[in-house]
């Protein structure tokens, strides 16, 4: 029998990227989304919207801030689905 997962848990260790995921088992998820951030974050190619964001007053951001988040509330649901369902894998 599989242990449960908690919901919270996994969420707050996805503040790290992949980290709530791996602590689910999902290993190949959570490669994808540390790879993913890590790599749009060190590259430096997010999608800067500056000019929209100086018109609105608003810095906007789409890409690595934006999976990051993604992949927080990924892992969350992720742990619910797990939590409804026993018998769920990757």
């Amino acid at each position: 029998m599989q242990r449960r997962k908690s919901p919270a848990l996994a969420a707050a260790l996805a503040i790290i990227p992949g980290c709530g995921h791996f602590y689910l088992g999902h290993n190949k998820k959570g490669i994808a989304y540390l790879l993913g951030v890590g790599g749009l974050q060190f590259f430096g190619l997010d999608l800067d919207l500056s000019v929209i964001g100086l018109a609105l007053g608003v810095p906007m951001e789409l890409g690595g801030g934006t999976l990051w988040l993604y992949s927080i509330v990924d892992a969350y649901r992720t742990a619910k689905h797990m939590e409804a369902n026993p018998g769920f894998s990757a």
